[in-house]
């Protein structure tokens, strides 16, 4: 199969080591991946803030000689996965593309304690994991794949939302604050997710704290436990 990696503009410039981190960790596994220079933005913001855009017909264009697309993170790729273009049928958020493959068990000797931030776009879109409000059998896709004991708080939006913290600030920060409060619950060493714009949001609260917790990538804690096998 042909396939391609999608990095959101945010990743690319913000956080060269979780595209790395996905890189390698896809190399290690025996994908073959290409990454399209041409690629942009999804388009997400704009549309987000009531603007129209051709950003998700281009997106459709760049990926379409590709059999199937990893996109770094839950929320471009479920914006992406609704707008209606054939390129929704095969991009898979990382997380989602290994469950997809049977490669479960990844992390399953982490030697650090980690809390989970599962983000609203990667359960309540993409499946990741069981919506509480749904009260069904649980189905972790998150935890099969990594393998290793995780504290998972409860499954509510940590506020970053994109456009949203910037609109309703001090409401994102309220709610970033009690997310993470429930995370460090358990006084984890890391806190890790799917999504690094939440992560992101919530590390600067940590910070602001004075707070030392680590924020991984999964991609990095999954490839930090293959470096050890």
């Amino acid at each position: 199969m042909k396939l391609a990696l999608f990095i959101p503009c945010y990743v690319r410039e913000l956080f060269p080591n979780v595209v790395k981190s996905t890189i390698l960790l896809l190399d290690r596994l025996g994908y073959k991946i290409e990454i399209p220079k041409n690629q942009t933005c999804c388009g997400q913001s704009l549309k987000n803030s009531g603007n129209p855009t051709k950003l998700p017909k281009r997106m459709d264009k760049i990926f379409s000689e590709f059999d199937e697309v990893i996109g770094i993170g839950s929320s471009c790729v479920s914006f992406t996965k609704s707008q209606g273009y054939p390129i929704a049928n095969k991009i898979y958020e990382l997380t989602e593309f290994l469950y997809k493959n049977n490669h479960l068990n990844l992390a399953k000797n982490y030697p650090k304690k980690i809390a989970f931030h599962h983000s609203c776009h990667s359960i309540r879109h993409l499946d990741l994991n069981t919506p509480s409000e749904l009260n069904i059998p649980l189905k972790n896709k998150v935890k099969s794949v990594l393998g290793c004991e995780i504290y998972e708080a409860r499954d509510e939006c940590c506020g970053f939302g994109g456009v949203f913290s910037i609109k309703e600030g001090f409401i994102s920060y309220v709610m970033g604050r009690e997310k993470l409060d429930d995370l460090l619950e358990k006084n984890p060493d890391i806190i890790s997710g799917v999504d690094m714009s939440c992560l992101m949001h919530l590390k600067a609260i940590a910070e602001k704290d004075g707070n030392k917790v680590e924020f991984k990538h999964i991609s990095e804690i999954i490839l930090e436990s293959l470096d050890r096998r």
